[in-house]
């Protein structure tokens, strides 16, 4: 099953404070989608190779890789990252400059340029994003954008840099990919978050900027690493072990109290998360499971992408 709102754009930026696992939620909708039928490109702004292992193939580079296939469906997920550089080169092949000339340039004066023009290399990947959408190059564009913290300069340097560029090709650039990004029919953000303080409070930042700012839709929040709510944790050890008929050795009640008040705080803190969500930013959202493993593997990940598969939940 593929929730309605997952094919309303053709490309999706997924994006969180970092150590929420917003890329882990990225590969988790690439296979969703991918289930369902369509090809999808997974793109790392970033870089992190890590991302190609969990998908059952190598680290990531800026050359495509084939990950997974799904023979039921004909779907599949392809996955590169995009680096600065070759979004230059690229650029500068768009517009004729030929191949030697164009290594050259794209070597000795991306540094350069960059540095005379703040927010050159954020427009350069999201012009390179565009190019692969406009092209078709897959039915679903999956973008795995930065941490929090730079995925809003990311995102805003189309209209950064149309607030100071007048014209010419990097104004032409940056008006092209706004456009992308305030049709809803062509973009969309995921916005991902852990139920704690500091990645919910970023997390609200966020979505006021690049919905108001931008005018980018955004699709459902995802609260990753949830607790199961379980009210039953009120109860102390002995008094749930007394309704149950069971007997508790000294040591075992001391142990399941610990454990006991270490669960009910824990989900105190996430009920309080998210209630202020409720409040600050009611937006539909999909919880995620925590998944209580040292390390996440492909199983893991069809995990996460059955949970994502229903559709959200609305603010109460």
């Amino acid at each position: 099953m593929e929730p309605t709102w997952l094919g309303a754009a053709r490309v999706l930026f997924v994006a969180g404070k970092g150590g929420v696992g917003s890329s882990t939620v990225a590969a988790a909708l690439s296979l969703l989608a991918a289930r369902n039928g369509a090809d999808v490109l997974l793109a790392s702004v970033d870089g992190k190779p890590g991302l190609g292992p969990l998908l059952g193939g190598t680290p990531l580079t800026k050359d495509e890789q084939l990950l997974r296939t799904f023979s039921a469906s004909g779907g599949r997920v392809r996955a590169r990252t995009i680096p600065p550089d070759q979004a230059f080169g690229d650029y500068l092949e768009l517009k004729g400059v030929g191949g030697l000339l164009r290594r050259a340039a794209s070597a000795a004066s991306l540094d350069m340029v960059a540095a005379s023009t703040p927010g050159l290399e954020h427009l350069l990947v999201l012009g390179k994003i565009k190019e692969l959408e406009r092209t078709k190059a897959a039915d679903l564009i999956v973008v795995d954008a930065p941490p929090a913290g730079h995925a809003a300069p990311f995102i805003r340097s189309a209209s950064a840099l149309q607030e100071v560029v007048a014209s010419g090709p990097v104004r032409q650039q940056a008006d092209e990919v706004a456009e992308m990004l305030a049709d809803h029919g062509r973009s969309q953000a995921l916005l991902v978050t852990l139920a704690e303080e500091t990645p919910v409070n970023e997390l609200i930042e966020l979505a006021c900027d690049v919905d108001e700012r931008l005018g980018l839709a955004l699709a459902p929040l995802v609260v990753n690493a949830c607790w199961p709510d379980r009210p039953e944790l009120e109860l102390t050890p002995a008094t749930a072990a007394k309704r149950s008929g069971v007997g508790l050795t000294t040591a075992d009640k001391a142990a399941l109290t610990s454990s006991s008040r270490y669960g009910w705080a824990r989900l105190q803190v996430q009920r309080e998360q998210l209630a202020r969500l409720d409040d600050l930013l009611p937006l539909p959202r999909l919880l995620l499971p925590k998944l209580t493993v040292p390390r996440l593997t492909s199983d893991d990940l069809d995990v996460l992408a059955e949970s994502l598969a229903v559709e959200p939940e609305h603010p109460r």
